[in-house]
């Protein structure tokens, strides 16, 4: 059985100081397996839900523990840890954090999807999502990630921040090869 596996976590913010809610996100990651490529950050009028204001969101590998089940329990509890209070279905946050991707892993199941299960649906998740793992693979008689990113009109993103200019103080290895981790 492996020891880890690669999963594509997204973060999202829309309450406070959005950029540093993403920062101080990505620092509690570490605590749950190696970082890996972090996407650009992007900014986007919030989707569904109640009236609210603009979400920064972006992504990043993350080699963990290969159960997604306990990488979704330490994924609630730095939610938690940062002040996210869950009051409203897709209301704001301080913090929001999504199992994106899972490789090679289809999950369908009360509570946990991955992929996530609206990830061809939303921009501001799947264009972060394929900057970090661009070989990332549909489920199964899914149309691919690049040609569902290539169709999805809104809403619109904007991008704020590359790579190095986000969380300069989180160490992040240089990952693999591409090929090394299939």
């Amino acid at each position: 059985m492996p020891t880890h596996r690669r999963y594509v976590i997204g973060l999202g913010s829309n309450m406070g100081d959005r950029l540093t809610q993403l920062e101080r996100g990505l620092r509690r990651l570490a605590e749950l397996g190696r970082l890996g490529a972090r996407s650009a950050v992007y900014e986007s009028d919030a989707w569904g839900g109640p009236e609210q204001g603009p979400f920064l969101n972006a992504a990043v590998a993350l080699d963990a523990d290969p159960d997604p089940r306990q990488l979704l329990g330490g994924l609630l509890e730095i939610e938690r840890k940062l002040g996210r209070e869950r009051r409203e279905r897709w209301g704001p946050r301080t913090l929001d954090l999504d199992i994106l991707w899972g490789q090679g892993l289809w999950l369908v199941e009360p509570g946990l999807s991955v992929p996530h299960e609206r990830l061809a649906e939303r921009t501001f998740a799947l264009r972060p999502l394929l900057d970090v793992e661009p070989g990332a693979d549909a489920p199964p008689g899914q149309e691919a990630y690049a040609v569902a990113l290539g169709r999805l009109t809104s809403p619109a993103l904007r991008r704020l921040r590359e790579p190095p200019d986000w969380a300069k103080d989180v160490e992040i290895p240089e990952p693999p090869p591409h090929h090394a981790l299939r």
